[in-house]
């Protein structure tokens, strides 16, 4: 699962679809990953939005400084 959350973070910096809306979706489904891992590893998560809102940026942040800290960094470049 970390290989896949690096693989779809990298993916979101380096964007180049030309619509917003595509990257939006690609943003969310990273999202709905992160809380997936989050939640394997007992790390602390927000509610997830509803719908198919992302998450805001410090709720990413905080994940991704969670799942760091449980020993699954996800970093790659910031989004």
């Amino acid at each position: 699962m970390g290989a896949e959350l690096r693989r779809r973070r990298r993916a979101l910096v380096g964007y180049e679809q030309p619509t917003r809306e595509g990257w939006e979706a690609d943003l969310v489904a990273y999202d709905r990953l992160l809380l997936d891992a989050a939640a394997m590893l007992d790390v602390p998560a927000p509610e997830p939005p509803p719908g198919l809102e992302p998450l805001t940026a410090s709720q990413r942040d905080r994940l991704e400084t969670g799942l760091a800290a449980a020993g699954m960094d996800v970093r790659s470049d910031d989004l």
